[in-house]
């Protein structure tokens, strides 16, 4: 039987996704508004969520892969060029672009020139678009689009969301605060300044929803494990759909549920955000390990970072540490001015290999 479940790769039509409703139903809420943000921390499910929801919402789309930054017009041309090459699936768009100069179509492929000589004006293309009709452009991890040609992309969002009503923009990031400040609109210098940004938030799972998704998963693969096996995982994976997942493809790679796959899966999880913050200095890493170990006031985390580097830690310094932290989403103020974790699996792994 195929496992739709449990296949780790994004899911791409709605049969294939467990749940997920609420967010699809604001999704589709939000076509209207100019540019909408799809926010949620790593191993969430968003592109999952992005894709079900283009491919189900009827209207002509575009998805990019944003992984490298926008550094020169080339990149910024290859970006749209991409953009421009799933749009032309639709002949009222494969018409205008044969009117532009710089521009070249090979069947469904469309390549623009960063020749700055006979490159097309991109805002002038969205135009266009915009006259025949709805469409939307989604940019997966859009905070990777800074760059020298980042405030390039913000003019050209601005530009549509002024004069191009039929475009809608989405937005993922995992990395939120990167993800703002990219976009800049709370700072007067930015095209976006004022705008009004619609969110969508992809919130982990809760205890019932996460035993539900194992048990339909191994359903799925017609194996019925032991109760206490799942409440151990959803324990300890605590709702983050990406590590649920991860858990269920082992334990039908090896036809068999235990519950030491869980305890590897913590391992990978800290392993991986180790190795993810290995261009920054150890600081970082003492930060998280003192909130995941409960010191999460202020004083407590300078207290801590303190006794392991035995030296004054200045409160400058914490701080530039915990914003950069929280910009690229491990960790996250509360109300009460403590600060937690995003994903709990990283909290409980910090506990769980320095008892």
């Amino acid at each position: 039987m195929l496992v739709i479940f449990f296949d780790g790769r994004p899911k791409e039509t709605r049969e294939d996704l467990y749940d997920r409703e609420e967010e699809l139903n604001s999704l589709r809420s939000a076509v209207s508004e100019p540019i909408v943000l799809l926010t949620g921390i790593r191993r969430i499910g968003k592109t999952s969520i992005l894709k079900v929801f283009l491919n189900s919402v009827g209207l002509p789309h575009a998805l990019v892969d944003s992984r490298f930054p926008l550094s020169s017009y080339r990149a910024l041309y290859t970006t749209f060029s991409d953009v421009l090459s799933q749009l032309n699936r639709k002949e009222s768009v494969r018409s205008i672009l044969q009117h532009f100069r710089g521009i070249s179509i090979f069947g469904v492929n469309v390549s623009l020139s960063w020749d700055p000589k006979e490159r097309a004006s991109i805002t002038q293309i969205l135009d266009k678009i915009n006259e025949e009709g709805k469409v939307i452009i989604a940019f997966d991890e859009a905070q990777n689009l800074r760059g020298k040609l980042g405030h390039e992309m913000l003019s050209i969002l601005a530009h549509c969301y002024d004069y191009c009503k039929n475009i809608t923009f989405i937005l993922t990031g995992s990395e939120i605060g990167l993800l703002y400040d990219f976009l800049k609109v709370e700072d007067p210098s930015s095209p976006l300044y004022g705008r009004h940004l619609e969110e969508v938030r992809v919130n982990k799972f809760d205890s019932v929803k996460s035993l539900d998704f194992l048990r339909k998963g191994f359903q799925q693969a017609g194996m019925n494990p032991p109760d206490e096996i799942l409440e151990y995982a959803v324990e300890k994976l605590d709702g983050i759909v990406g590590w649920l997942t991860e858990f269920g493809h082992r334990c039908l790679k090896a036809r068999e549920v235990r519950e030491s796959f869980v305890d590897d899966i913590l391992e990978l999880a800290i392993r991986t955000t180790v190795e993810e913050l290995a261009h920054f200095s150890k600081e970082y890493i003492i930060v998280l390990e003192a909130i995941a170990k409960g010191y999460r006031r202020w004083g407590e985390i300078k207290r801590y970072l303190e006794g392991k580097k035995k030296r004054t830690i200045y409160d400058a310094e914490l701080m530039r540490y915990l914003r950069s932290l929280e910009g690229r989403g491990y960790v996250m103020k509360t109300g009460r001015g403590n600060y937690e974790l995003t994903d709990p699996v990283i909290e409980r792994a910090f506990n769980y290999f320095r008892k």
